[in-house]
């Protein structure tokens, strides 16, 4: 009973209002029952500005009469009229102005009412209920409205975004309540769910910073913090919370970038560069955002600018999925794991600007496709914040497995590594033996990560020296084990006296039998007390003697075919004269232009202390490890005169 006589209430005032020629509403404490009325038809309006038009005697008869309910307020000035008589028996009264902040003023019986004003368009905001008490007179009230909208002003929310409602003033002051209720309960879960991606956005920028090689971390923090802020920035807005232009000049073109970083977290997610479709995407994105700007000063139609954000977002929505699907039937799993989740939110926001895109063409069916959400008690979510909350849910799962998946790998690396250079430290000697009427300097550079240098200095029986000097193919504890197997076999054969050639034999069958690709290059080195040098090289740079590359027989490195022979080179020194020998990591040291330090470089300084030459090949750009053994004879007679 209680709906039906609301019904009738309001049937019986519309009849009044059209039946009534001088557009005066007359009123009674009968005319409210229920609370507050809409006060929509026969309001006499007219464009243009003309503040005589807010005066009572104003003749507005030759006026155009609208419906305010069916409204579509244009850019530019506008008034609306209406009379209403008050019976004096009714109780106090309140006008309920339901208009875009700074957009209207209001006019009551020729006076403007307080604290409504034509605002400049930075503080325009969306529609707010405004309570106005209106005075207790026997005479017609005389209502005029002052609208000005700019073109600035989103075109869809200048629809129906003028309404006037009276009532009793106790009513109307609920109901303002209410309206405020209502805001902020639509402002807190979008509002929640928003600061939600901004924080989980950088929360991924602090992964990014502990494992600086995975860009995906990057990319998903930018995203999440400008999807977050823009999703917040358009709910404040659409609850009035912030002014038009925050939307307009901030949430609106944060669309583009958000869909150029989503574009390159996929193919960061992937270990993929961006292909050059997408690139060519990114870049037309990007030039989509003075379109915004365009569409805010009103050169660019809304329509077309919403076509275009549609047309943009879906592409992106489906053109993700489809790489990722591709991916993951290459053998990607993990890729398979983000098709739906990178499908939600630019799907979401396409799927939003269809609405209103209906409602520009007048398509209903399209008009009505973007439904209310779910709603859990009064709080009712959008599904663009339920798409946005699956996306962050999905998203943050996803990142854990994989942040701790690369965590557990990096571990077992960094394990990997200290193995390494635990090996690396015997292959190394700190301290060299003292030899007799020798004089031996070196020095070692290791690189960032652990290579496979490696040099010995062994005592022989007769007085002799045994020097050998190599490089292990590879990095890591994979080349650290080739040379620890290397020093092994190496030690079990200076106890036999063999020659440097039948050494490398050895070595190389070994290594040959068990190797699994790779190969070291070596330098086997007999020294007599007298000076006399017996070489056999496997690969490996020669010598420098006293400034002078040696010549030197050469064969394969050592691991590559099992039946390669190593022919010797013999060698008188005399006294005073310097052997100088090296790793590849001096004459492959690369300046950050690319230029390498080289075999001219080298002869100049080989001269020098080993110390100086390390450090003059590490100064110019160190690439790999560097490794310097100078051998001086000095026989006793030379060095007591």
């Amino acid at each position: 009973m209680r709906r039906r006589l609301r019904l009738l209430v309001l049937f019986l005032l519309q009849v009044a209002l059209a039946a009534s020629a001088q557009s005066v509403l007359s009123l009674s404490p009968r005319s409210f029952p229920l609370g507050v009325i809409p006060l929509s038809g026969q309001w006499r309006t007219h464009a243009g500005d003309d503040l005589a038009w807010a005066s009572p005697g104003f003749d507005d008869s030759s006026w155009q009469t609208t419906d305010l309910a069916d409204a579509v307020v244009q850019p530019g000035w506008h008034w609306y009229r209406l009379r209403i008589q008050v019976s004096a028996q009714t109780p106090p009264l309140a006008l309920l102005l339901d208009a875009p902040v700074g957009s209207s003023e209001v006019w009551i019986d020729g006076r403007a009412v307080p604290g409504l004003q034509i605002s400049p368009f930075w503080k325009t905001a969306r529609n707010r209920l405004r309570l106005i008490p209106l005075p207790s007179a026997s005479k017609p009230i005389e209502l005029a409205l002052r609208v000005f909208y700019s073109k600035t002003t989103d075109e869809m929310w200048r629809k129906s975004a003028l309404r006037v409602l009276l009532g009793g003033i106790r009513e109307a002051g609920a109901t303002v309540e209410s309206d405020t209720d209502r805001r902020f309960v639509g402002l807190l879960p979008s509002g929640l769910i928003n600061l939600a991606f901004v924080l989980a956005g950088f929360g991924s920028l602090v992964l990014f910073f502990s494992q600086p090689s995975r860009h995906e971390y990057l990319w998903l923090g930018l995203y999440l913090i400008i999807y977050g802020s823009g999703g917040f920035t358009f709910v404040a807005v659409s609850n009035a919370a912030l002014p038009y232009w925050v939307n307009d000049l901030l949430s609106d073109p944060l669309v583009y970038p958000l869909l150029i970083v989503q574009i390159e977290f996929t193919y960061a997610f992937i270990g993929r560069s961006v292909g050059r479709t997408w690139r060519m995407c990114q870049m037309a994105l990007l030039a989509m955002i003075p379109f915004a700007y365009l569409a805010w000063t009103g050169l660019v139609s809304g329509r077309a600018y919403l076509m275009t954000e549609v047309l943009a977002s879906l592409i992106v929505a489906t053109g993700l999925p489809a790489l990722l699907f591709i991916h993951f039937w290459r053998g990607n799993r993990e890729a398979g794991l983000l098709v739906l989740a990178s499908l939600l939110p630019a799907a979401s926001i396409g799927a939003g600007d269809l609405s209103p895109l209906g409602q520009f063409f007048g398509w209903r069916r399209l008009a009505s496709f973007y439904i209310a959400g779910p709603a859990f008690g009064p709080i009712t979510l959008g599904w663009t914040d339920l798409a946005g909350l699956v996306f962050l849910l999905a998203i943050g799962a996803l990142m854990f497995r994989r942040f701790n998946r690369v965590s557990a790998e990096q571990a077992r690396t960094a394990a990997e590594l200290d193995s390494a250079r635990e090996i690396q430290q015997r292959l190394v000697p700190l301290t060299l033996p003292t030899v007799p009427g020798f004089r031996i300097g070196s020095a070692y550079l290791p690189a960032e990560e652990v290579g496979g240098d490696f040099y010995q200095v062994l005592e022989q029986t007769g007085g002799a020296t045994l020097i050998v000097i190599g490089d292990v193919s590879g990095k890591g504890l994979k080349a650290a084990m080739t040379g620890a197997l290397v020093l092994g076999a190496l030690r079990n054969m200076t106890q036999e006296n063999l020659s440097p050639s039948r050494i490398l034999f050895r070595l190389n069958s070994q290594l040959a039998s068990s190797s699994d690709g790779g190969f070291v290059t070596c330098l086997c080195i007999h020294i007599a007390p007298d000076g006399t040098l017996t070489v056999a090289n496997a690969g490996h740079l020669p010598p420098w003697r006293n400034g002078e590359e040696v010549p030197l027989e050469s064969s394969l490195p050592l691991g590559i075919t099992a039946d390669t022979t190593y022919p010797e080179s013999n060698l008188q020194l005399n006294p005073g004269d310097t052997l100088t020998f090296l790793s590849d990591g001096v004459v492959e040291a690369q300046s950050a232009t690319g230029e390498l330090f080289g075999f001219d470089r080298t002869r100049q300084i080989s001269t020098q202390s080993a110390d100086n030459i390390a450090r003059a090949a590490q100064a110019h750009g160190q690439q790999d490890d560097i490794t310097v053994l100078t051998l001086q004879f000095a026989p006793a007679e030379v060095l007591h005169a």
